[in-house]
């Protein structure tokens, strides 16, 4: 898996890969056990209760306890199966929509997505032995050699996860009654900006019924709708849903995935990889802790990262040049790191501030992030000696 600190060195494909996303619809060969338009949402929920027989009290909830009983939703889900729909709007005037099922065990780190559109259908699966993709107009299979992260398999994963939930009250979505809430990002470290997120959830189970999300980063205008269906919570999922009976026939492209090397060794990073390697004034305070090598024939970057004692943290990227015009972002002040313009923004995480520079140059871009003051991480983005 990328590490979170390569994502500034693929600030210019994020917005990218959401659309990619959305484009994908969902359908799918449904086997036994899934999300089934003939039965109500609610009645395939559990409630939280251990008892799904308890019914709720009439009175309403208290605001803390209805988002202390949403995180616990989350949090304590052992599966889930559901279908969702997503429409996503970007400047206002293109509209994308695509709808999935999936079939989470949380339990067994294993999840099963299925997705169809009239140019494509896909099944994809996730489990211990690594991620299998299917595709099924193209009888094509892709398998990956990858670990299963559970941390943020569905859309509403994240929500409880370095967010502040605030309770707005009861409301009606979609001709039901339901519980609003509001979702704010802690941890602003992507350089598109934090999105404004809306909740309702359903007053039984805890669990959204539609989500919003919105994000304008001052050159993009990005809006996101989606809403659940047919949900069926902790209920046991069939073992040979995670798995894909492929044709014998399938045709199986080569790996389309960067290959990332992780190094704990700086001098082993050096010796191992025939790109070029930062070399930055780093404070004496800091140590080399580990760093990342992408290497691909249309991608390669190479990211260091350094701490202190006190857990502080500075990170130095260097990457291929980014078509993301930074002079247009609302983010970004425009500063001179040397003989070059640079582009310097802040984000605060759990009462930190955290400085970012980033510095295009000719052939190649530097990121230079950490715990550190705007002069000095200024100071060491100059030391690259970007030419």
């Amino acid at each position: 898996m990328v590490p979170d600190n390569l994502r500034g060195a693929l600030v210019a494909v994020t917005l990218g890969s959401l659309v990619a996303l959305s484009v994908v619809g969902i359908g799918g060969v449904v086997a036994a056990q899934q999300p089934s338009d003939d039965v109500p949402p609610t009645q395939l929920a559990h409630a939280l209760s251990d008892d799904p027989d308890e019914t709720k009290d009439s009175s309403t909830p208290a605001g803390d306890e209805v988002v202390d009983r949403f995180e616990e939703r989350i949090e304590s889900l052992e599966s889930v199966v559901m279908a969702y729909e997503t429409n996503t709007t970007i400047n206002g005037n293109t509209t994308i929509t695509s709808e999935r099922r999936m079939w989470v065990d949380y339990e067994n780190d294993r999840v099963r997505t299925e997705w169809e559109t009239n140019r494509t259908h896909v099944i994809t699966v996730r489990n211990e032995s690594g991620m299998m993709s299917y595709d099924v107009e193209n009888n094509q299979v892709n398998r990956f050699n990858v670990s299963v992260d559970m941390a943020d398999v569905t859309p509403v994963d994240g929500l409880v996860t370095d967010t502040e939930i605030a309770y707005e009250g009861r409301d009606r979505i979609d001709g039901e009654e339901a519980y609003l809430l509001t979702v704010t990002p802690t941890n602003a470290s992507d350089p598109l900006g934090s999105p404004n997120v809306t909740v309702w959830l359903d007053t039984d189970t805890y669990f959204p019924t539609v989500m919003t999300s919105e994000l304008d980063d001052g050159e993009t205008d990005f809006e996101q709708t989606t809403r659940f269906r047919n949900v069926s919570l902790n209920a046991s999922i069939p073992d040979d849903r995670f798995t894909i009976d492929v044709p014998d026939n399938a045709t199986e492209p080569e790996q389309s995935l960067p290959k990332v090397t992780e190094y704990d060794s700086l001098s082993s990073l050096r010796e191992d990889t025939n790109q070029s390697v930062p070399s930055a004034d780093i404070p004496d305070a800091y140590t080399f802790e580990e760093g990342y090598v992408i290497a691909d024939d249309d991608y390669h970057s190479v990211t260091l990262r350094y701490v202190t004692e006190d857990d502080e943290s500075l990170t130095v990227v260097k990457h291929l040049p980014m078509e993301y015009n930074f002079s247009e972002s609302d983010r970004y002040e425009t500063i001179d790191v040397g003989n070059h313009t640079g582009y310097y923004t802040e984000y605060e995480y759990d009462g930190n501030t955290t400085s970012v520079v980033v510095v295009p140059c000719e052939d190649t871009t530097y990121r230079v992030s950490g715990d550190r003051s705007k002069d000095e991480t200024v100071g060491v983005a100059d030391s690259l000696n970007c030419e």
